[in-house]
């Protein structure tokens, strides 16, 4: 974008903790986000306030992401789309381009490749690529995302991500508090995050942990 207004970019995944990460994460002084859980509340948002770029997971509550990305398209033509999504096949590339998506992000790949699809399409780059170039791409860029958290560390984000209190994780799992404190200052570190919060919704970005209720 080559104007000083703030960029507006909506998150749209149905995990609170993952809008929450991602939002914290993407945010810079040049872009403002916001996030919602259901396709029809992103629907809502677009054609009442607008949006420069949405973010969509394509496993929605109430409607498929490639549903609401053809509505948005059709609502707001001037939107940008960019898939972030479990699903790293050509197929379920193919459709997300065919229902109009402008960017495609694997959910195990880094924040880096995330920020480098906005850029693009905030810059009105379009990506010259099929959905089978577009996949390779991804996967080959996976190996230098993966990280490797040990079962103890899993826990303890697992109880995290459920709402725990570091003193709850820590009776759970017959350890200390400080030893708590220590697995997730360390996860915070293997996955770039600044808080507890950017770590759990990085690490269930990753599929690392699957959040349970406690």
């Amino acid at each position: 974008m080559n104007d000083q207004r703030r960029a507006s970019i909506l998150i749209v995944d149905d995990h609170e903790i993952v809008r929450d990460g991602l939002i914290a994460s993407l945010g810079t002084a040049t872009r403002e986000l916001s996030g919602v859980g259901t396709g029809r509340d992103a629907l809502d948002r677009v054609r009442e306030r607008g949006a420069d770029v949405v973010v969509v997971d394509l496993r929605l509550p109430d409607m498929s992401g490639h549903e609401l990305i053809a509505a948005i398209r059709e609502a707001a033509p001037a939107t940008r789309i960019v898939v972030l999504s479990t699903y790293l096949s050509e197929q379920s590339v193919q459709s997300a381009y065919d229902a109009g998506a402008d960017a495609y992000v694997a959910k195990s790949s880094g924040m880096g490749e995330l920020n480098a699809a906005l850029g693009r399409v905030l810059d009105g780059q379009a990506l010259d690529e099929s959905a089978a170039e577009t996949v390779h791409r991804l996967r080959e860029g996976q190996d230098d995302a993966r990280v490797r958290i040990t079962l103890q560390q899993e826990r303890v984000l697992v109880l995290a991500a459920a709402g725990a209190t570091d003193k709850e994780i820590a009776a759970a799992l017959f350890i200390t508090e400080s030893t708590v404190r220590f697995h997730m200052q360390r996860v915070k570190e293997l996955l770039g995050a600044r808080s507890k919060t950017q770590a759990i919704a990085e690490a269930i970005r990753r599929e690392l942990i699957r959040p349970e209720p406690l």
